[in-house]
């Protein structure tokens, strides 16, 4: 592209070029804005030394007065020349002019990925006689029980003659990865009979919420079933007992009361 028609592109899309009246301190030397001759019917003269450029103004070009019937005929052949803006909006792009089958491919929705459905849960683990208490945290990312929990726990644990020492706690997920509900099953199993081999321990009450009891064994709260090989029993979570203890403590105390979780 010669330096008049770049010009005539810089103008139409409303860029002004321009140049330092003097060099610029650590600037390279500016090369003379002289350029020899150049084909084209519209070119200006040469620049002469460098100051502010100005971008050469074409005149508007005379209407061209075409026959109604010549321009009925073949409209393009009297057509006035296209200015730059013109030709630069009606020129084709790379992504018009790709393949189809390219284009189809970049368009085409990115399939969706699975999603894989896991819970999330913290427990601590409190050893009060020959009971295992684990209770469910409200908060999971929280260091321990919340302010109210903790001597809900305490409560609780006193009925087993114990009391709250450092606790053991069992996370889930273990990892980063999200962990479906049988394989924290089994993994909850393994905790627990990891903890009677280490401390003792005759049986386990878990305090759970209902949506996470019901995902690991698939039965409701307040039934007695078996975990890490140990009798275990599943009441209210400590938070919904705070929300709400009229349903839930109750409910609570008369299954630990039915199925021999209610002292030492």
């Amino acid at each position: 592209m010669n330096e008049a028609q770049r010009q005539s592109y810089l103008k139409a899309m409303g860029l002004t070029p321009w140049v330092a009246r003097v060099a610029l301190p650590g600037a390279a030397p500016s090369p003379a804005l002289d350029w020899p001759e150049e084909e084209q019917a519209n070119a200006p003269a040469s620049a002469g030394p460098a100051v502010d450029v100005a971008v050469p103004s074409r005149e508007p070009e005379a209407p061209v007065d075409v026959p109604l019937a010549a321009a009925e005929s073949n409209p393009a052949e009297h057509a006035p020349e296209a200015s730059a803006a013109d030709a630069l909006a009606k020129a084709p792009s790379a992504r018009s002019v790709a393949p189809a089958q390219e284009q189809a491919k970049e368009e085409a929705p990115a399939p969706a990925k699975a999603k894989v459905k896991g819970l999330t849960f913290t427990l601590e683990a409190h050893l009060g006689g020959t009971t295992w208490l684990l209770c469910a945290q409200e908060d999971s990312q929280a260091p321990g029980l919340g302010r109210f929990e903790a001597p809900l726990m305490a409560n609780l644990l006193a009925l087993f003659q114990g009391r709250a020492q450092r606790p053991r706690r069992f996370f889930c997920p273990l990892t980063e990865q999200p962990m479906p509900a049988h394989e924290a099953a089994q993994a909850l199993s393994a905790f627990v009979a990891g903890l009677s081999e280490q401390s003792g321990g005759e049986r386990v009450l878990l305090c759970l919420p209902e949506t996470v009891a019901e995902a690991l064994f698939e039965q409701p709260r307040y039934q007695p079933f078996e975990l890490g090989r140990l009798p275990a029993l599943v009441i209210s979570s400590l938070a919904e007992m705070l929300a709400d203890p009229v349903q839930h403590k109750k409910a609570s105390w008369q299954a630990m009361q039915a199925h021999g979780y209610d002292g030492v």
